[in-house]
């Protein structure tokens, strides 16, 4: 046993893997039921590791929570990182933990099945100055190795081609690496390998017969992962006590389903501020997604199915319910890619190209747009008969979105305020239909070449002009007036409505649906989801625009501030 430190890398974002690391850390995404960094803990705890570093930023007290719990043999503490500094940025605050010591430096958010031989025989070939293991097969094959096992070249001009490799993120190296860091607060440990090189001091690389390496970073490697986990003997134990580890809600939904726990891929998907815990199940041949929901509160939940059902025969684009179980829903799953992944794509159709050409009063016409206006309108006509809804916009339900902005985010003064009476009673003045009210990016999926509606648990009737602001003024996504324009008359022309009325109304819902955002992301920060805050600059400046466009100088005002 070459040492008994490790650094355990935590503080990635996992955005490949969205939505899932919305709600949880990548590191702490289960591999059959147990965290990726549970299996790296304990492969490090069987290397002879006794005391592990584990840095931590997105979602970190999640990070913190897992490691103070951690029953193992060694003992884990946590290194707060605000700011991400990168893996050669997070090494400088690890220096005086080591003492002289030699340290592993692992991904903690990886599925590996490595031993710790080769890795140490390369360490000590490289004068115990650094070794890093190497996957000859899967991932992107940026590092060359020469001959004699150094490595020459972190960053191939020639990916893929004979004598590359992929750099696994497991190290074993000497803390002399730290020193060769460049001087930027931000770097990568690859920086400093490559820094060491020019001083004549190589990492050499490790290759390991028999062993496994997958990064799990795409929603396909993760569910490879898991497959791939069956014939490992290192992992296939949690595999096989995957019965004894399932949430009640997930253990309900595999009984109505008639599947195996250990023939099922459970990814959890995280919970929602509307009382909602979702998991996507993937079995032999489908997948489907769980949703256990409580419905004090939030008395909507258990519409949801019904809701599902009646949009479903009115013809609008919605998942298939599965099953309906007392607090527990399980539907057609369709996928990870929301609205905001084809922004770029949508932005591209409408952008005007035409010589001379100023943009005003001038829109192209984006197929993909035309398709999520098309959903909208028919959300709008859809009958639903008898079905029980939401209470409808009223007067009282727009001064309770103005009242959660005053309560979380801040009052407004008395001038803003009537003039967020004239937004109201402007849009009570507009014929009612049945509105999503969060048509939003995130809650529109694209799934088979078009788009698909979810979120609709709290239907009701109102103003048209609200839906298409949610959509249109979305905090999350960068629309710009190009697509505006080409979304107002793409709708205009779906619906049958006046292109004229809606653009005189539209500011004023966008001014309203961003009151309710702002307010609603305040109250979710103060229930400990604070990253929810980011967006709240944003949502001000749009607020702000659109309330100068509608002629709401004290708003205007006030959203500037």
């Amino acid at each position: 046993m070459v040492t008994d430190v490790a650094f355990v890398l935590c503080a990635g974002l996992g955005e490949r893997l969205r939505p899932m690391t919305l709600a949880v850390p990548k590191p702490l995404a289960p591999l059959w039921n147990r965290p990726l960094l549970g299996h790296t803990l304990a492969a490090l705890e069987a290397w002879g590791v006794r005391e592990v570093f584990v840095n931590a930023h997105w979602l970190g007290e999640q990070v913190r929570a897992f490691a103070e719990g951690w029953g193992g043999a060694a003992k884990v503490r946590v290194l707060e990182e605000p700011e991400r500094l990168g893996t050669g940025g997070a090494l400088r605050g690890l220096a005086p933990f080591l003492r002289g010591r030699p340290f592993w430096l692992v991904n903690g958010d990886v599925a590996f099945d490595v031993g710790p031989g080769a890795i140490e025989e390369a360490f000590e070939a490289s004068g115990r100055f650094g070794a890093a293991w190497l996957e000859p097969k899967r991932g992107p094959r940026t590092v060359e190795m020469d001959y004699a096992g150094r490595v020459t070249c972190w960053r191939s001009p020639t990916p893929g081609v004979e004598r590359t490799f992929t750099f696994t993120g497991v190290s074993l190296l000497s803390p002399e690496v730290i020193g060769f860091l460049p001087e930027q607060k931000v770097c990568s440990v690859v920086d400093a390998f490559e820094r060491a090189a020019w001083a004549g001091r190589f990492v050499r690389g490790a290759l390991a017969k028999g062993a496994y390496w997958n990064d799990a970073g795409t929603p396909e490697a993760y569910v490879a992962a898991h497959r791939d986990a069956r014939r490992l003997p290192s992992l296939a134990r949690y595999a096989a006590g995957a019965e004894d580890a399932q949430p009640p809600a997930v253990a309900q939904a595999l009984e109505a389903l008639r599947w195996k726990a250990g023939e099922t891929i459970v990814a959890p998907l995280g919970a929602r501020g509307s009382k909602r815990a979702f998991w996507r199940l993937v079995g032999a041949r489908r997948s489907v997604i769980a949703i256990a929901y409580e419905t004090e509160g939030r008395a909507e939940n258990v519409r949801y199915a019904a809701c599902a059902r009646a949009l479903a025969k009115a013809g609008v684009a919605v998942p298939r319910v599965v099953a309906d179980l007392p607090n527990l829903l399980i539907m057609e799953d369709l996928g990870d890619v929301t609205l905001d992944r084809l922004a770029e794509r949508i932005g591209e159709d409408v952008a005007c190209d035409h010589p001379g050409c100023d943009h005003s009063g001038h829109a192209h016409r984006s197929p993909a747009l035309g398709q999520v206006m098309g959903l909208l309108a028919a959300f709008h006509r859809a009958e639903v008969g008898a079905l029980p809804l939401e209470p409808p916009f009223d007067a009282a339900l727009y001064g309770w979105e103005v009242g959660l902005h005053e309560q979380f985010a801040g009052a407004f003064p008395a001038a803003a305020r009537e003039e967020l009476a004239q937004v109201r009673e402007a849009l009570l003045a507009e014929p009612t239909v049945l509105v999503h009210r969060d048509f939003q990016s995130s809650n529109i999926l694209w799934h088979a070449k078009r788009p698909w509606v979810i979120d609709f648990q709290g239907m009701r009737r109102g103003a048209a002009a609200y839906d298409l602001a949610s959509f249109l003024y979305d905090p999350y996504v960068a629309w710009g007036e190009a697509v505006e324009r080409a979304a107002v008359r793409a709708y205009a022309e779906a619906s049958g409505r006046a292109e004229e009325g809606l653009a005189r109304v539209l500011p004023l819902a966008g001014v309203q649906r961003l009151t309710q955002a702002i307010g609603a992301y305040h109250r979710l920060a103060s229930v400990g989801q604070r990253r929810f805050l980011a967006y709240v600059p944003v949502a001000r400046r749009r607020a702000a625009a659109l309330a100068q466009r509608a002629g709401l100088p004290a708003l205007a005002r006030f959203f500037a501030e």
